[in-house]
């Protein structure tokens, strides 16, 4: 990836409503390439979509829980099952298969710790591949970003 692509995505990780014209100014280019270089990169896969980054507390969630879950057993059918159960649940922002004393690490977001308890209810505790959940409620936000270091 060339300098002038980094400029480009740094800029759209700032803001991704920018025109093509100020992405141009910011990276140094006339309008037409770096058009052209924009088109590239969505269709390499680099920028895969645009979306606008919501205030949890201003649009009803403002509890965020990382919960470590731990599988009593590892097949396929039991994976399989577990990461199709998260990845429908819309409060489950993301989901991490990971190493150390947890499979998995999932961020979730909900209004409220009744919320939280509905979902491992309906979402976690039926899953019968799931042998224990560690679930940590955040205090207070420190460091938030989706830029990613280029």
């Amino acid at each position: 990836m060339e300098d002038v692509d980094r400029r480009i995505l740094a800029a759209l990780q700032e803001d991704g409503r920018l025109t093509t014209q100020e992405l141009a100014e910011r990276a140094g280019l006339s309008t037409s390439p770096t058009w052209r270089r924009l088109k590239a990169l969505e269709e390499a896969g680099a920028i895969r979509r645009t979306v606008a980054l919501l205030d949890p507390e201003r649009v009803g969630v403002p509890e965020c829980v990382f919960a470590h879950v731990t599988l009593m057993k590892h097949d396929r059918a039991g994976i399989e099952s577990f990461e199709r159960s998260v990845s429908r649940r819309p409060e489950v922002l993301e989901c991490y298969s990971t190493t150390g004393d947890a499979d998995y690490l999932l961020r979730v977001c909900v209004p409220d710790t009744r919320a939280y308890e509905r979902f491992l209810q309906e979402a976690i505790f039926t899953q019968p591949v799931v042998q224990h959940v560690r679930s940590n409620f955040t205090l207070r936000e420190v460091k938030y970003t989706t830029a990613l270091p280029l």
